[in-house]
């Protein structure tokens, strides 16, 4: 009696066993994982800019320069990003469990996002106040040298950097068969695309530094300085936004792309078991991951042995042909029951489901 009490106990304790849930990830999201690129990418980046923001701190309290100091924030912002980013790898990877049925793959969108907002708090308004600060109280910057010197280790290591990313992007976009360009514009993957445009967008701010301090020392306005740090929060702001937007389609759940979804309905519609395929959908839930779901209407005169094994060519014809596909979900419907479903009410629709849901297998 007592062992049937246990349950009971643990039950309203509110405690409950979180098993292990078996999930098929993609073939593009194991490549990822099994090739590194991502995590050497972050390493490599992550490293270079906390050397360049010390370094660039010490100058800007020699110099006096705001648009260094700017360029410190610079170099601090993406140094949270990449540590933000390092985290969602971590995240991303935890095993799925009864709460995430799908895992936590979705955690590297959401990392992503909020160090998009770090480069925009730290490095974009917090240098435009500064800049601002700078060109109403003035100031001048002294020892040019340190300034150069400075800049230039910085340029080295943001360029170090940034051909790191071009290179695991070139990588990536031979894979897919796309231009590189392409790729980092398309790609559900935040991790190369954040680098690459931080990078970029360093690499652009040590110009405007360069070109605010050759301004100022060959004698022009004192205000050269300022008008560079102001350039360089615009810039950040800017950059911070742009990786944002993509970020905010994939977290609210971004489709594939439509030459993808139309290849995904062709080899639905090419199964001997498919009469006719009323909807699909194909959702990134996470970096190169993809959840496939179609609506069918089922050949007739089918067995239902011959059904699951057509039902199981598609799953396998889909994650292998399509290496963002993850799961695969097929809803079986009966043409006259959808029809009655088009005529029943939205609550008896909603509780009494005209369709019967038959599940693909996983491949071998």
């Amino acid at each position: 009696m007592a062992e049937s009490q246990t349950p009971a106990r643990n039950l309203s304790a509110g405690s409950r066993p979180r098993p292990s849930i078996a999930r098929r990830p993609s073939a593009a999201a194991l490549r990822a994982a099994h090739g590194g690129g991502n995590r050497r990418t972050v390493i490599v980046a992550f490293s270079g800019n906390v050397v360049i923001a010390a370094a660039k701190l010490v100058a800007a309290l020699i110099t006096g320069s705001s648009a260094m100091l700017a360029e410190t924030l610079h170099s601090t912002a993406d140094c949270v990003n990449q540590l933000m980013l390092g985290l969602s790898l971590r995240g991303r990877h935890r095993p799925p469990d009864a709460d995430h049925p799908f895992g936590y793959q979705a955690a590297g969108f959401l990392w992503a996002f909020l160090a998009t907002l770090a480069s925009f708090l730290v490095g974009g308004c917090l240098s435009i106040v500064l800049a601002i600060h700078q060109l109403t109280a003035g100031g001048d910057v002294e020892m040019f040298v340190v300034a150069w010197a400075v800049l230039g280790v910085a340029g080295v290591a943001d360029a170090l950097s940034f051909a790191q990313g071009l290179r695991q992007a070139k990588s990536e976009a031979a894979q897919w068969g796309v231009p590189r360009a392409q790729w980092v514009r398309q790609t559900s993957e935040p991790i190369p695309r954040a680098v690459l445009v931080e990078d970029g967008a360093a690499l652009i701010g040590d110009a405007l530094l360069a070109g605010g301090l050759l301004t100022h020392e060959l004698g022009g306005p004192t205000a050269a300085d300022g008008i560079a740090a102001l350039l360089i929060g615009l810039l950040l702001a800017a950059t911070a936004v742009g990786l944002a937007r993509p970020l905010a389609d994939l977290l609210i759940g971004r489709s594939v792309l439509p030459e993808r979804v139309a290849k995904a309905q062709a080899i639905v519609a090419a199964s001997p078991a498919v009469e006719d395929v009323v909807s699909l959908y194909a959702v990134f839930f996470g970096p190169q991951e993809a959840i496939v779901a179609a609506k069918v209407h089922p050949a007739p005169e089918q067995r239902a042995g011959d059904l699951a094994r057509n039902l199981d060519e598609i799953d396998r014809r889909l994650r292998t042909e399509m290496d963002e596909v993850g799961e695969v979900f097929i809803d079986v419907t009966s043409r006259g029951r959808l029809h009655q479903s088009a005529r029943a009410s939205p609550a008896s629709h909603s509780t009494n489901s005209p369709s019967a849901t038959v599940p693909s297998s996983p491949s071998p």
